[in-house]
């Protein structure tokens, strides 16, 4: 769930929406080139995000401490999800699996947001054709996204690789050359995000890595709209920092940027 500390109810409902479409594209994209996994992960994530905005527009309106209040039914509503998760091994459609997962989260729901819920959601059409992954194509990505290392192994990997690449940004730094420095401290947190998300995502249980593809997906997306960055080699890199968790959680942005290499 996201949460919303600093952030105003405006943003975190503006964020969740965008979310909700940022995800629903990449999985549009990813249907088109084949990819079962990444496609089911960002269709259910646009979901979710689209759920946590009519959840927050509904009770910011109905309820005089729209924080708690949302918390409190955001956690009853998603707690009834591994109770419907559909099973794999009658090869069904992409659209198939994600059908039953909103049929077991509106089952938590009164009717009058069941019909709030459901109007905010895409239509599924383009998932049809797609079949859902088994469970050993979904071991295959994870296997893939850690170059067949563990997952210590790996966060371990990217990060010496980060530190690598922020030692030549800092090279580039010292001989004036911000341009350069700023594109390997640009590759330095990238590494170091794909790090941070291996890491948070196997910390909490996610062993088959659905949330990486998510949050990479929304972080990646959100720089890639950068118009331009500050001059300076500090303030283009807090900028860039500042946009790759833009997308998060505020309290995993927060875990982010503390896990990236200090400037």
């Amino acid at each position: 769930m996201s949460d919303v500390g600093k952030r105003s109810a405006e943003e975190f409902y503006s964020q969740c929406l965008a979310n909700a479409r940022t995800l629903e594209q990449a999985a549009q994209s990813y249907a088109a080139s084949g990819d079962a996994v990444s496609t089911l992960a960002t269709a259910w994530g646009g979901d979710v995000f689209a759920v946590q905005a009519v959840l927050w527009e509904r009770i910011l309106v109905m309820s005089t401490a729209p924080q708690r209040q949302f918390y409190r039914v955001a956690d009853a509503l998603f707690s009834g999800l591994n109770r419907a998760a559909p099973s794999l091994v009658d090869r069904p459609t992409c659209r198939d699996v994600i059908r039953a997962a909103r049929d077991g989260l509106l089952d938590e729901c009164d009717p009058a947001l069941r019909s709030s819920i459901e109007s905010g959601w895409s239509g599924l059409s383009y998932l049809a054709t797609i079949e859902a992954p088994t469970i050993a194509d979904v071991e295959a990505s994870v296997q893939e996204r850690l170059l067949g290392l563990s997952p210590a192994g790996f966060v371990l990997q990217r990060r010496r690789e980060a530190e690598a690449a922020m030692e030549l940004a800092q090279g580039e730094r010292v001989r004036g050359e911000t341009v350069a420095a700023v594109q390997h401290a640009y590759e330095s947190d990238f590494l170091g995000l794909e790090a941070y998300l291996v890491e948070s995502s196997v910390a909490v249980g996610d062993v088959s890595l659905q949330s990486v593809i998510v949050r990479w997906e929304l972080a990646s997306t959100a720089v890639s709209q950068l118009a331009g960055l500050p001059e300076g080699f500090v303030p283009a890199v807090q900028r860039i920092r500042e946009v790759l968790g833009s997308c998060l959680a505020e309290a995993d942005a927060n875990r982010l940027r503390q896990s990236l290499i200090q400037v």
